[in-house]
């Protein structure tokens, strides 16, 4: 089948998953690393791209607009570095040179956009435009919340993207920790504050944080055994303190499961502790082929395309891709371009390390 028939069939599909996640770290010595997964029925030949400090951007109008409206325009503020999808300038998730992070993570079902009038064309900016306008124009998490209190932002309307529309919500945190979550529903506009260090999709926020009250056992140390009359019931092995968690890719979830990994985990010491911490909790809702399919279009089920993670303090961006689990790193602080940089996340970089030759004499010693 024709690619660009299939795209639009998949894009539907994928609407009804809503599988990404987000996390955040903190370290002892005050590095803040965002994890998050992507998840997708194909391969969505993503890129890292990088824009320089001064890289000029022209919004898209909306259909009710004319094509002679004038457009938002703006210039990046700050270096950036984000992973597009589809051949498209979509960026679903990046960061910018001033440590600020900003995630457009699914909120299917929920989402309900601004409308557009022709007189507000210049003032307007589509969903899939809004987190490379936040990482060109902001750096911290505080002047976003500002700008929002002053009620500064453009207005919001939804992009198609190969004839279909992304339901979004936006994650963004910076290098202080500081995180919240901006969403566009029935109730209008929201501004969320992000305390646990945790997003992922469908429903809206505060369903989440009033979610988690079912889940107040949860804790990081074994349970007490039980005593039942004249007989001692002790735990099954180690980590009875998570007995409930729940194990399934749904958006709850993954979100209670994550926020226990994330708050119940020691504390990193050092930055790349937190890197190495953050992309063990991603594991946690990795999603293999197969595991996640529909009736329907069972072999095309969704799977954890990539994984990225974000070190907002050293400016540095981590990588994977479901073929090669070789994490790769970009560091903006070393990226000087004049002009727009890319890199593809799927291309195979290492694999696996054939170490036979490493083997060592291994004979016992028995003398005294």
């Amino acid at each position: 089948m024709n690619f660009a028939l299939v795209v639009p069939i998949l894009l539907e599909l994928f609407l009804a998953i809503d599988a990404c996640t987000e996390i955040r770290v903190t370290a002892e010595d005050k590095t803040v690393v965002v994890g998050r997964s992507m998840e997708f029925m194909i391969d969505l030949m993503s890129y890292i791209v990088v824009e320089p400090k001064d890289y000029p951007h022209t919004a898209e109008l909306p259909k009710t607009c004319s094509r002679s409206s004038s457009a938002i325009t703006w210039t990046n503020n700050y270096k950036i570095a984000y992973l597009d999808a589809l051949s498209s300038p979509f960026s679903c998730d990046g960061q910018n040179d001033a440590g600020l992070s900003v995630g457009a993570l699914l909120l299917h079902g929920f989402s309900k956009y601004q409308t557009v009038h022709k007189n507000k064309c210049g003032s307007a900016i589509s969903n899939l435009e809004f987190t490379a306008w936040i990482l060109g124009n902001f750096a911290t998490t505080e002047e976003v919340r500002r700008a929002w209190r002053k009620d500064s932002f453009p207005l919001m309307w939804e992009q198609p993207l190969k004839g279909n529309t992304f339901e979004l919500h936006w994650s963004i945190t910076d290098k202080s920790g500081d995180g919240i979550i901006i969403e566009y529903t029935e109730q209008g506009p929201k501004l969320h504050e992000n305390t646990i260090g945790v997003v992922t999709n469908s429903p809206p926020y505060d369903f989440h944080m009033l979610n988690l009250r079912n889940y107040v056992h949860l804790s990081k140390f074994a349970h007490d055994p039980l005593v039942l009359g004249e007989t001692t019931f002790p735990p099954t092995g180690q980590g009875s303190g998570l007995l409930g968690v729940p194990g399934d890719f749904t958006p709850p979830s993954r979100l209670v499961r994550s926020a226990a990994m994330v708050n119940f985990a020691d504390t990193a010491k050092r930055s790349d502790e937190a890197v190495n911490l953050a992309l063990h909790i991603m594991n946690n809702v990795d999603i293999p082929h197969g595991v996640a399919a529909s009736h329907d279009h069972e072999s095309m089920a969704d799977y954890t395309s990539w994984i990225v993670v974000k070190d907002l303090t050293n400016k540095a961006m981590y990588f994977r891709n479901y073929e090669d689990l070789t994490v790769r790193v970009i560091h903006l602080d070393k990226v000087t371009p004049g002009k727009k940089l890319k890199i593809k996340v799927g291309t195979p970089i290492g694999g696996f390390v054939d170490v036979t030759g490493d083997l060592q004499d291994a004979q016992a010693h028995t003398e005294l």
